[in-house]
């Protein structure tokens, strides 16, 4: 049975999108790697999963009403972090806001009637921006992080949104972005 590639992510702002991507084009020009460049630039909330097409409609049903209920929150990069061999990545401040929000979004894509029938590929829930990750050999990497865990990195915004994103013609498609309840005190954040 044929099935769209999902995954529930944080869409920065236009302006830390833009000072992500420049890290990126630093990493892929001077170390190499360059797979991280393909995807948008994100912080994955719910990681990537499988539905029919026909739960499409259901999906998007079920995450605005989700989502509706949520509120923006303010969320903090900060400087760079590693996992594994290959994973280079900036580090998002785990704020209580962003930990119970996705703990509650994955009980409730996984509770009856599921949508998702797997149980989360990986314990714990660790939010990171990636810059390089999978095309990076064991010797890559210890350059990287020779030069990069010393390197600051530092952005502040807030969410308002979450998207939802499909995997098509080679490429993740934004399919919806879910806005989240407004909260006055963070608007003079943002601004």
């Amino acid at each position: 049975m044929e099935s769209f590639l999902y995954f529930i992510a944080i869409l920065p702002p236009d302006s830390v999108c833009a000072e992500v991507r420049s890290v990126q084009h630093t990493i892929a020009s001077r170390f190499g790697p360059r797979r991280a460049m393909q995807l948008p630039v994100h912080i994955t909330v719910e990681p990537p999963f499988r539905l029919p097409p026909s739960q499409d409609a259901l999906l998007e049903e079920r995450l605005t009403h989700f989502f509706q209920k949520e509120s923006a929150f303010e969320l903090e990069l900060k400087n760079y972090g590693t996992f594994r061999q290959d994973v280079l990545f900036i580090d998002v401040n785990p704020t209580l806001a962003l930990l119970e929000m996705q703990a509650r979004l994955s009980r409730f894509l996984r509770d009856a009637p599921a949508l998702i029938r797997s149980e989360p590929f990986h314990e714990g829930y660790k939010p990171h921006l990636t810059l390089a990750n999978r095309d990076i050999d064991s010797h890559t990497h210890h350059r990287l992080w020779s030069e990069f865990n010393t390197r600051k990195f530092f952005a502040r915004f807030v969410v308002e949104g979450i998207a939802l994103l499909r995997h098509e013609n080679k490429e993740w498609k934004v399919v919806r972005n879910f806005a989240l309840q407004n909260d006055s005190k963070l608007n003079s954040l943002a601004d």
